[in-house]
């Protein structure tokens, strides 16, 4: 596991977020020492701490909320400026109706039937029967009918939703 220090986790979550950020790798696993973690969070602390007294005030929080906040909107406004372009394909500087519908044609993506298929196909023969259809959706439904008595209840539904 690599874990990837979010810039500002502790402006925004404090030092759990800097460790709540892992993410597997297929490459071998690459050691993290504790000295490595505390390093990290120093010096996000650090740049916290705009007045360098040693502490970290709401106003300093604020401040780093805010400027994160700026950077994102000002990347947000510019990739909304670099669509806009893209999709103003007679550059007068306005959508037609024709160049939104031409920019949100669906395509299926490929390989959607196949993967249809085999979801459903139970006997891999290349075709799907009625029962292999039914089959999914109904052993779903087994798994949800704890108690088993053909009827998915408020509290069934919600323990499969993770007691939500």
């Amino acid at each position: 596991m690599t874990i990837k220090l979010a810039a500002g986790a502790l402006a925004l979550g404090f030092a759990g977020a800097a460790l709540a950020q892992t993410q597997p790798q297929a490459a071998a696993p690459q050691k993290l020492t504790r000295a490595e973690v505390t390093q990290q969070v120093d010096a996000e602390f650090k740049a916290l701490d705009a007045n360098g007294d040693g502490k970290i005030t709401k106003a300093e929080i604020q401040a780093a909320i805010d400027k994160i906040t700026a950077k994102n909107a000002a990347e947000l406004k510019q990739r909304q400026d670099e669509e806009f372009r893209k999709l103003d394909t007679d550059k007068n500087g306005q959508l037609s109706l024709a160049e939104f519908e031409a920019s949100v044609k669906l395509t299926p993506k490929p390989g959607l039937a196949d993967q249809r298929l085999q979801m459903f196909d139970a006997n891999k023969d290349g075709v799907i029967t009625a029962a292999e259809f039914r089959g999914p959706p109904l052993a779903q439904f087994d798994q949800v009918d704890t108690n088993k008595d053909g009827v998915i209840s408020e509290e069934e539904l919600k323990a499969a939703a993770g007691g939500r």
